[in-house]
């Protein structure tokens, strides 16, 4: 009998703990529609608009909190993206010649608003969001690698500006 006691105690304690359990942050958006405006390019970075603002709309679409809609009039919130840096550092040199890289960092620099149509304000202005990719130039092409990397590099940035517009913190 205390056995049978102790096991419905034990049951019922250990049972309680996931009970409230969801999966998820739990936050809630303050918006259901988004507007992506399109991207302005100040980094002077070819055919990066196209790339970042297909693959920034992608990204989206793929995330069900949120519904894209065509225009900031249809939106309860409006999102723009500013490209304001494009860089390169070099990571390491060649073995035989110490002025040559053999490989790079190269990154790509955005700020990011988000307006909520509704109320005319800013849930956050001209935030940094930032992507980095690793090139290598061991067959010396390096202006083939970078514009090889620009489509990965716009995807990388794509996946932090989603998250820095929608994680609920």
């Amino acid at each position: 009998m205390r056995a049978f006691i102790f096991l419905c105690a034990a049951a019922l304690l250990f049972s309680t703990g996931c009970s409230n359990y969801k999966l998820g942050t739990g936050g809630q958006l303050s918006f259901r529609t988004l507007y992506v405006a399109p991207v302005v390019n100040e980094a002077k970075v070819p055919q990066a608009v196209a790339v970042v603002s297909t693959l920034l709309r992608e990204s989206f679409l793929n995330d069900p909190r949120i519904i894209l809609v065509n225009t900031p009039e249809e939106a309860d919130a409006t999102l723009t993206v500013r490209l304001v840096k494009y860089g390169r550092s070099e990571k390491t040199g060649r073995p035989g010649d110490s002025g040559l890289a053999r490989n790079f960092d190269i990154s790509l620099d955005s700020e990011i608003s988000l307006r909520d149509n509704r109320t005319n304000t800013f849930l956050f202005e001209k935030r940094k969001a930032t992507a980095t990719r690793e090139i290598f130039t061991d067959g010396g092409q390096q202006l083939q690698a970078e514009f090889q990397n620009v489509p990965v590099l716009a995807e990388t940035l794509a996946k932090n500006i989603r998250a820095a517009a929608l994680d609920v913190w």
